[in-house]
């Protein structure tokens, strides 16, 4: 009976290590400029000092509100440091217009507003993004993070099931 015990408590176990696991590899969602906005910032290093503090990983969001008639676009470096006006990727105008950028290769990645001289005025922000699996370059799907759960636990749980006897 206590080896019966024994298998249960470690099925209980891995049962939360799993969820564990699940929940660790969530991404996570950012709005930029948290409740100010995607909007022409009130000083030249509003944006990068919102990204300053905080790590980009794979699968994260960035989510734009944007206002007014303003655009936001992911750009090379080259095109932020000179603030060139380059629509591409995420854009849009028009109030309470949200884009959201998924975070899908690791490295640097470059976001301005091509809209007037709003990049000039600080509109923009670069981050770093990391990979969470063992030096992956793009983003790997988070089912797959599941299955893994799932094999390890069916895996382990068959085993002490099978050697209770």
């Amino acid at each position: 009976m206590g080896r019966r015990n024994t298998v249960l408590n470690m099925v209980g176990f891995f049962i939360f290590a799993m969820a564990f696991m699940i929940i660790a590899t969530e991404a996570t969602t950012y709005t930029v400029g948290d409740s100010f906005g995607w909007n022409t910032p009130p000083n030249e290093t509003f944006y990068q000092d919102w990204a300053r503090n905080k790590t980009f990983f794979l699968g994260d969001e960035l989510i734009f509100n944007i206002s007014g008639t303003l655009m936001a676009s992911d750009v090379s470096k080259a095109d932020y440091d000179n603030c060139t006006k380059v629509v591409s990727g995420i854009q849009g105008s028009g109030n309470g217009t949200v884009f959201t950028a998924t975070l899908i290769t690791s490295g640097p990645h470059y976001y301005i507003c091509p809209t007037d001289d709003n990049c000039a005025k600080g509109q923009k922000f670069s981050i770093n993004v990391e990979s969470t699996n063992s030096g992956a370059s793009t983003l790997q799907p988070h089912h797959s993070a599941i299955a893994q759960s799932i094999g390890i636990f069916v895996a382990l749980a068959l085993y002490f099931v099978t050697n209770a006897h």
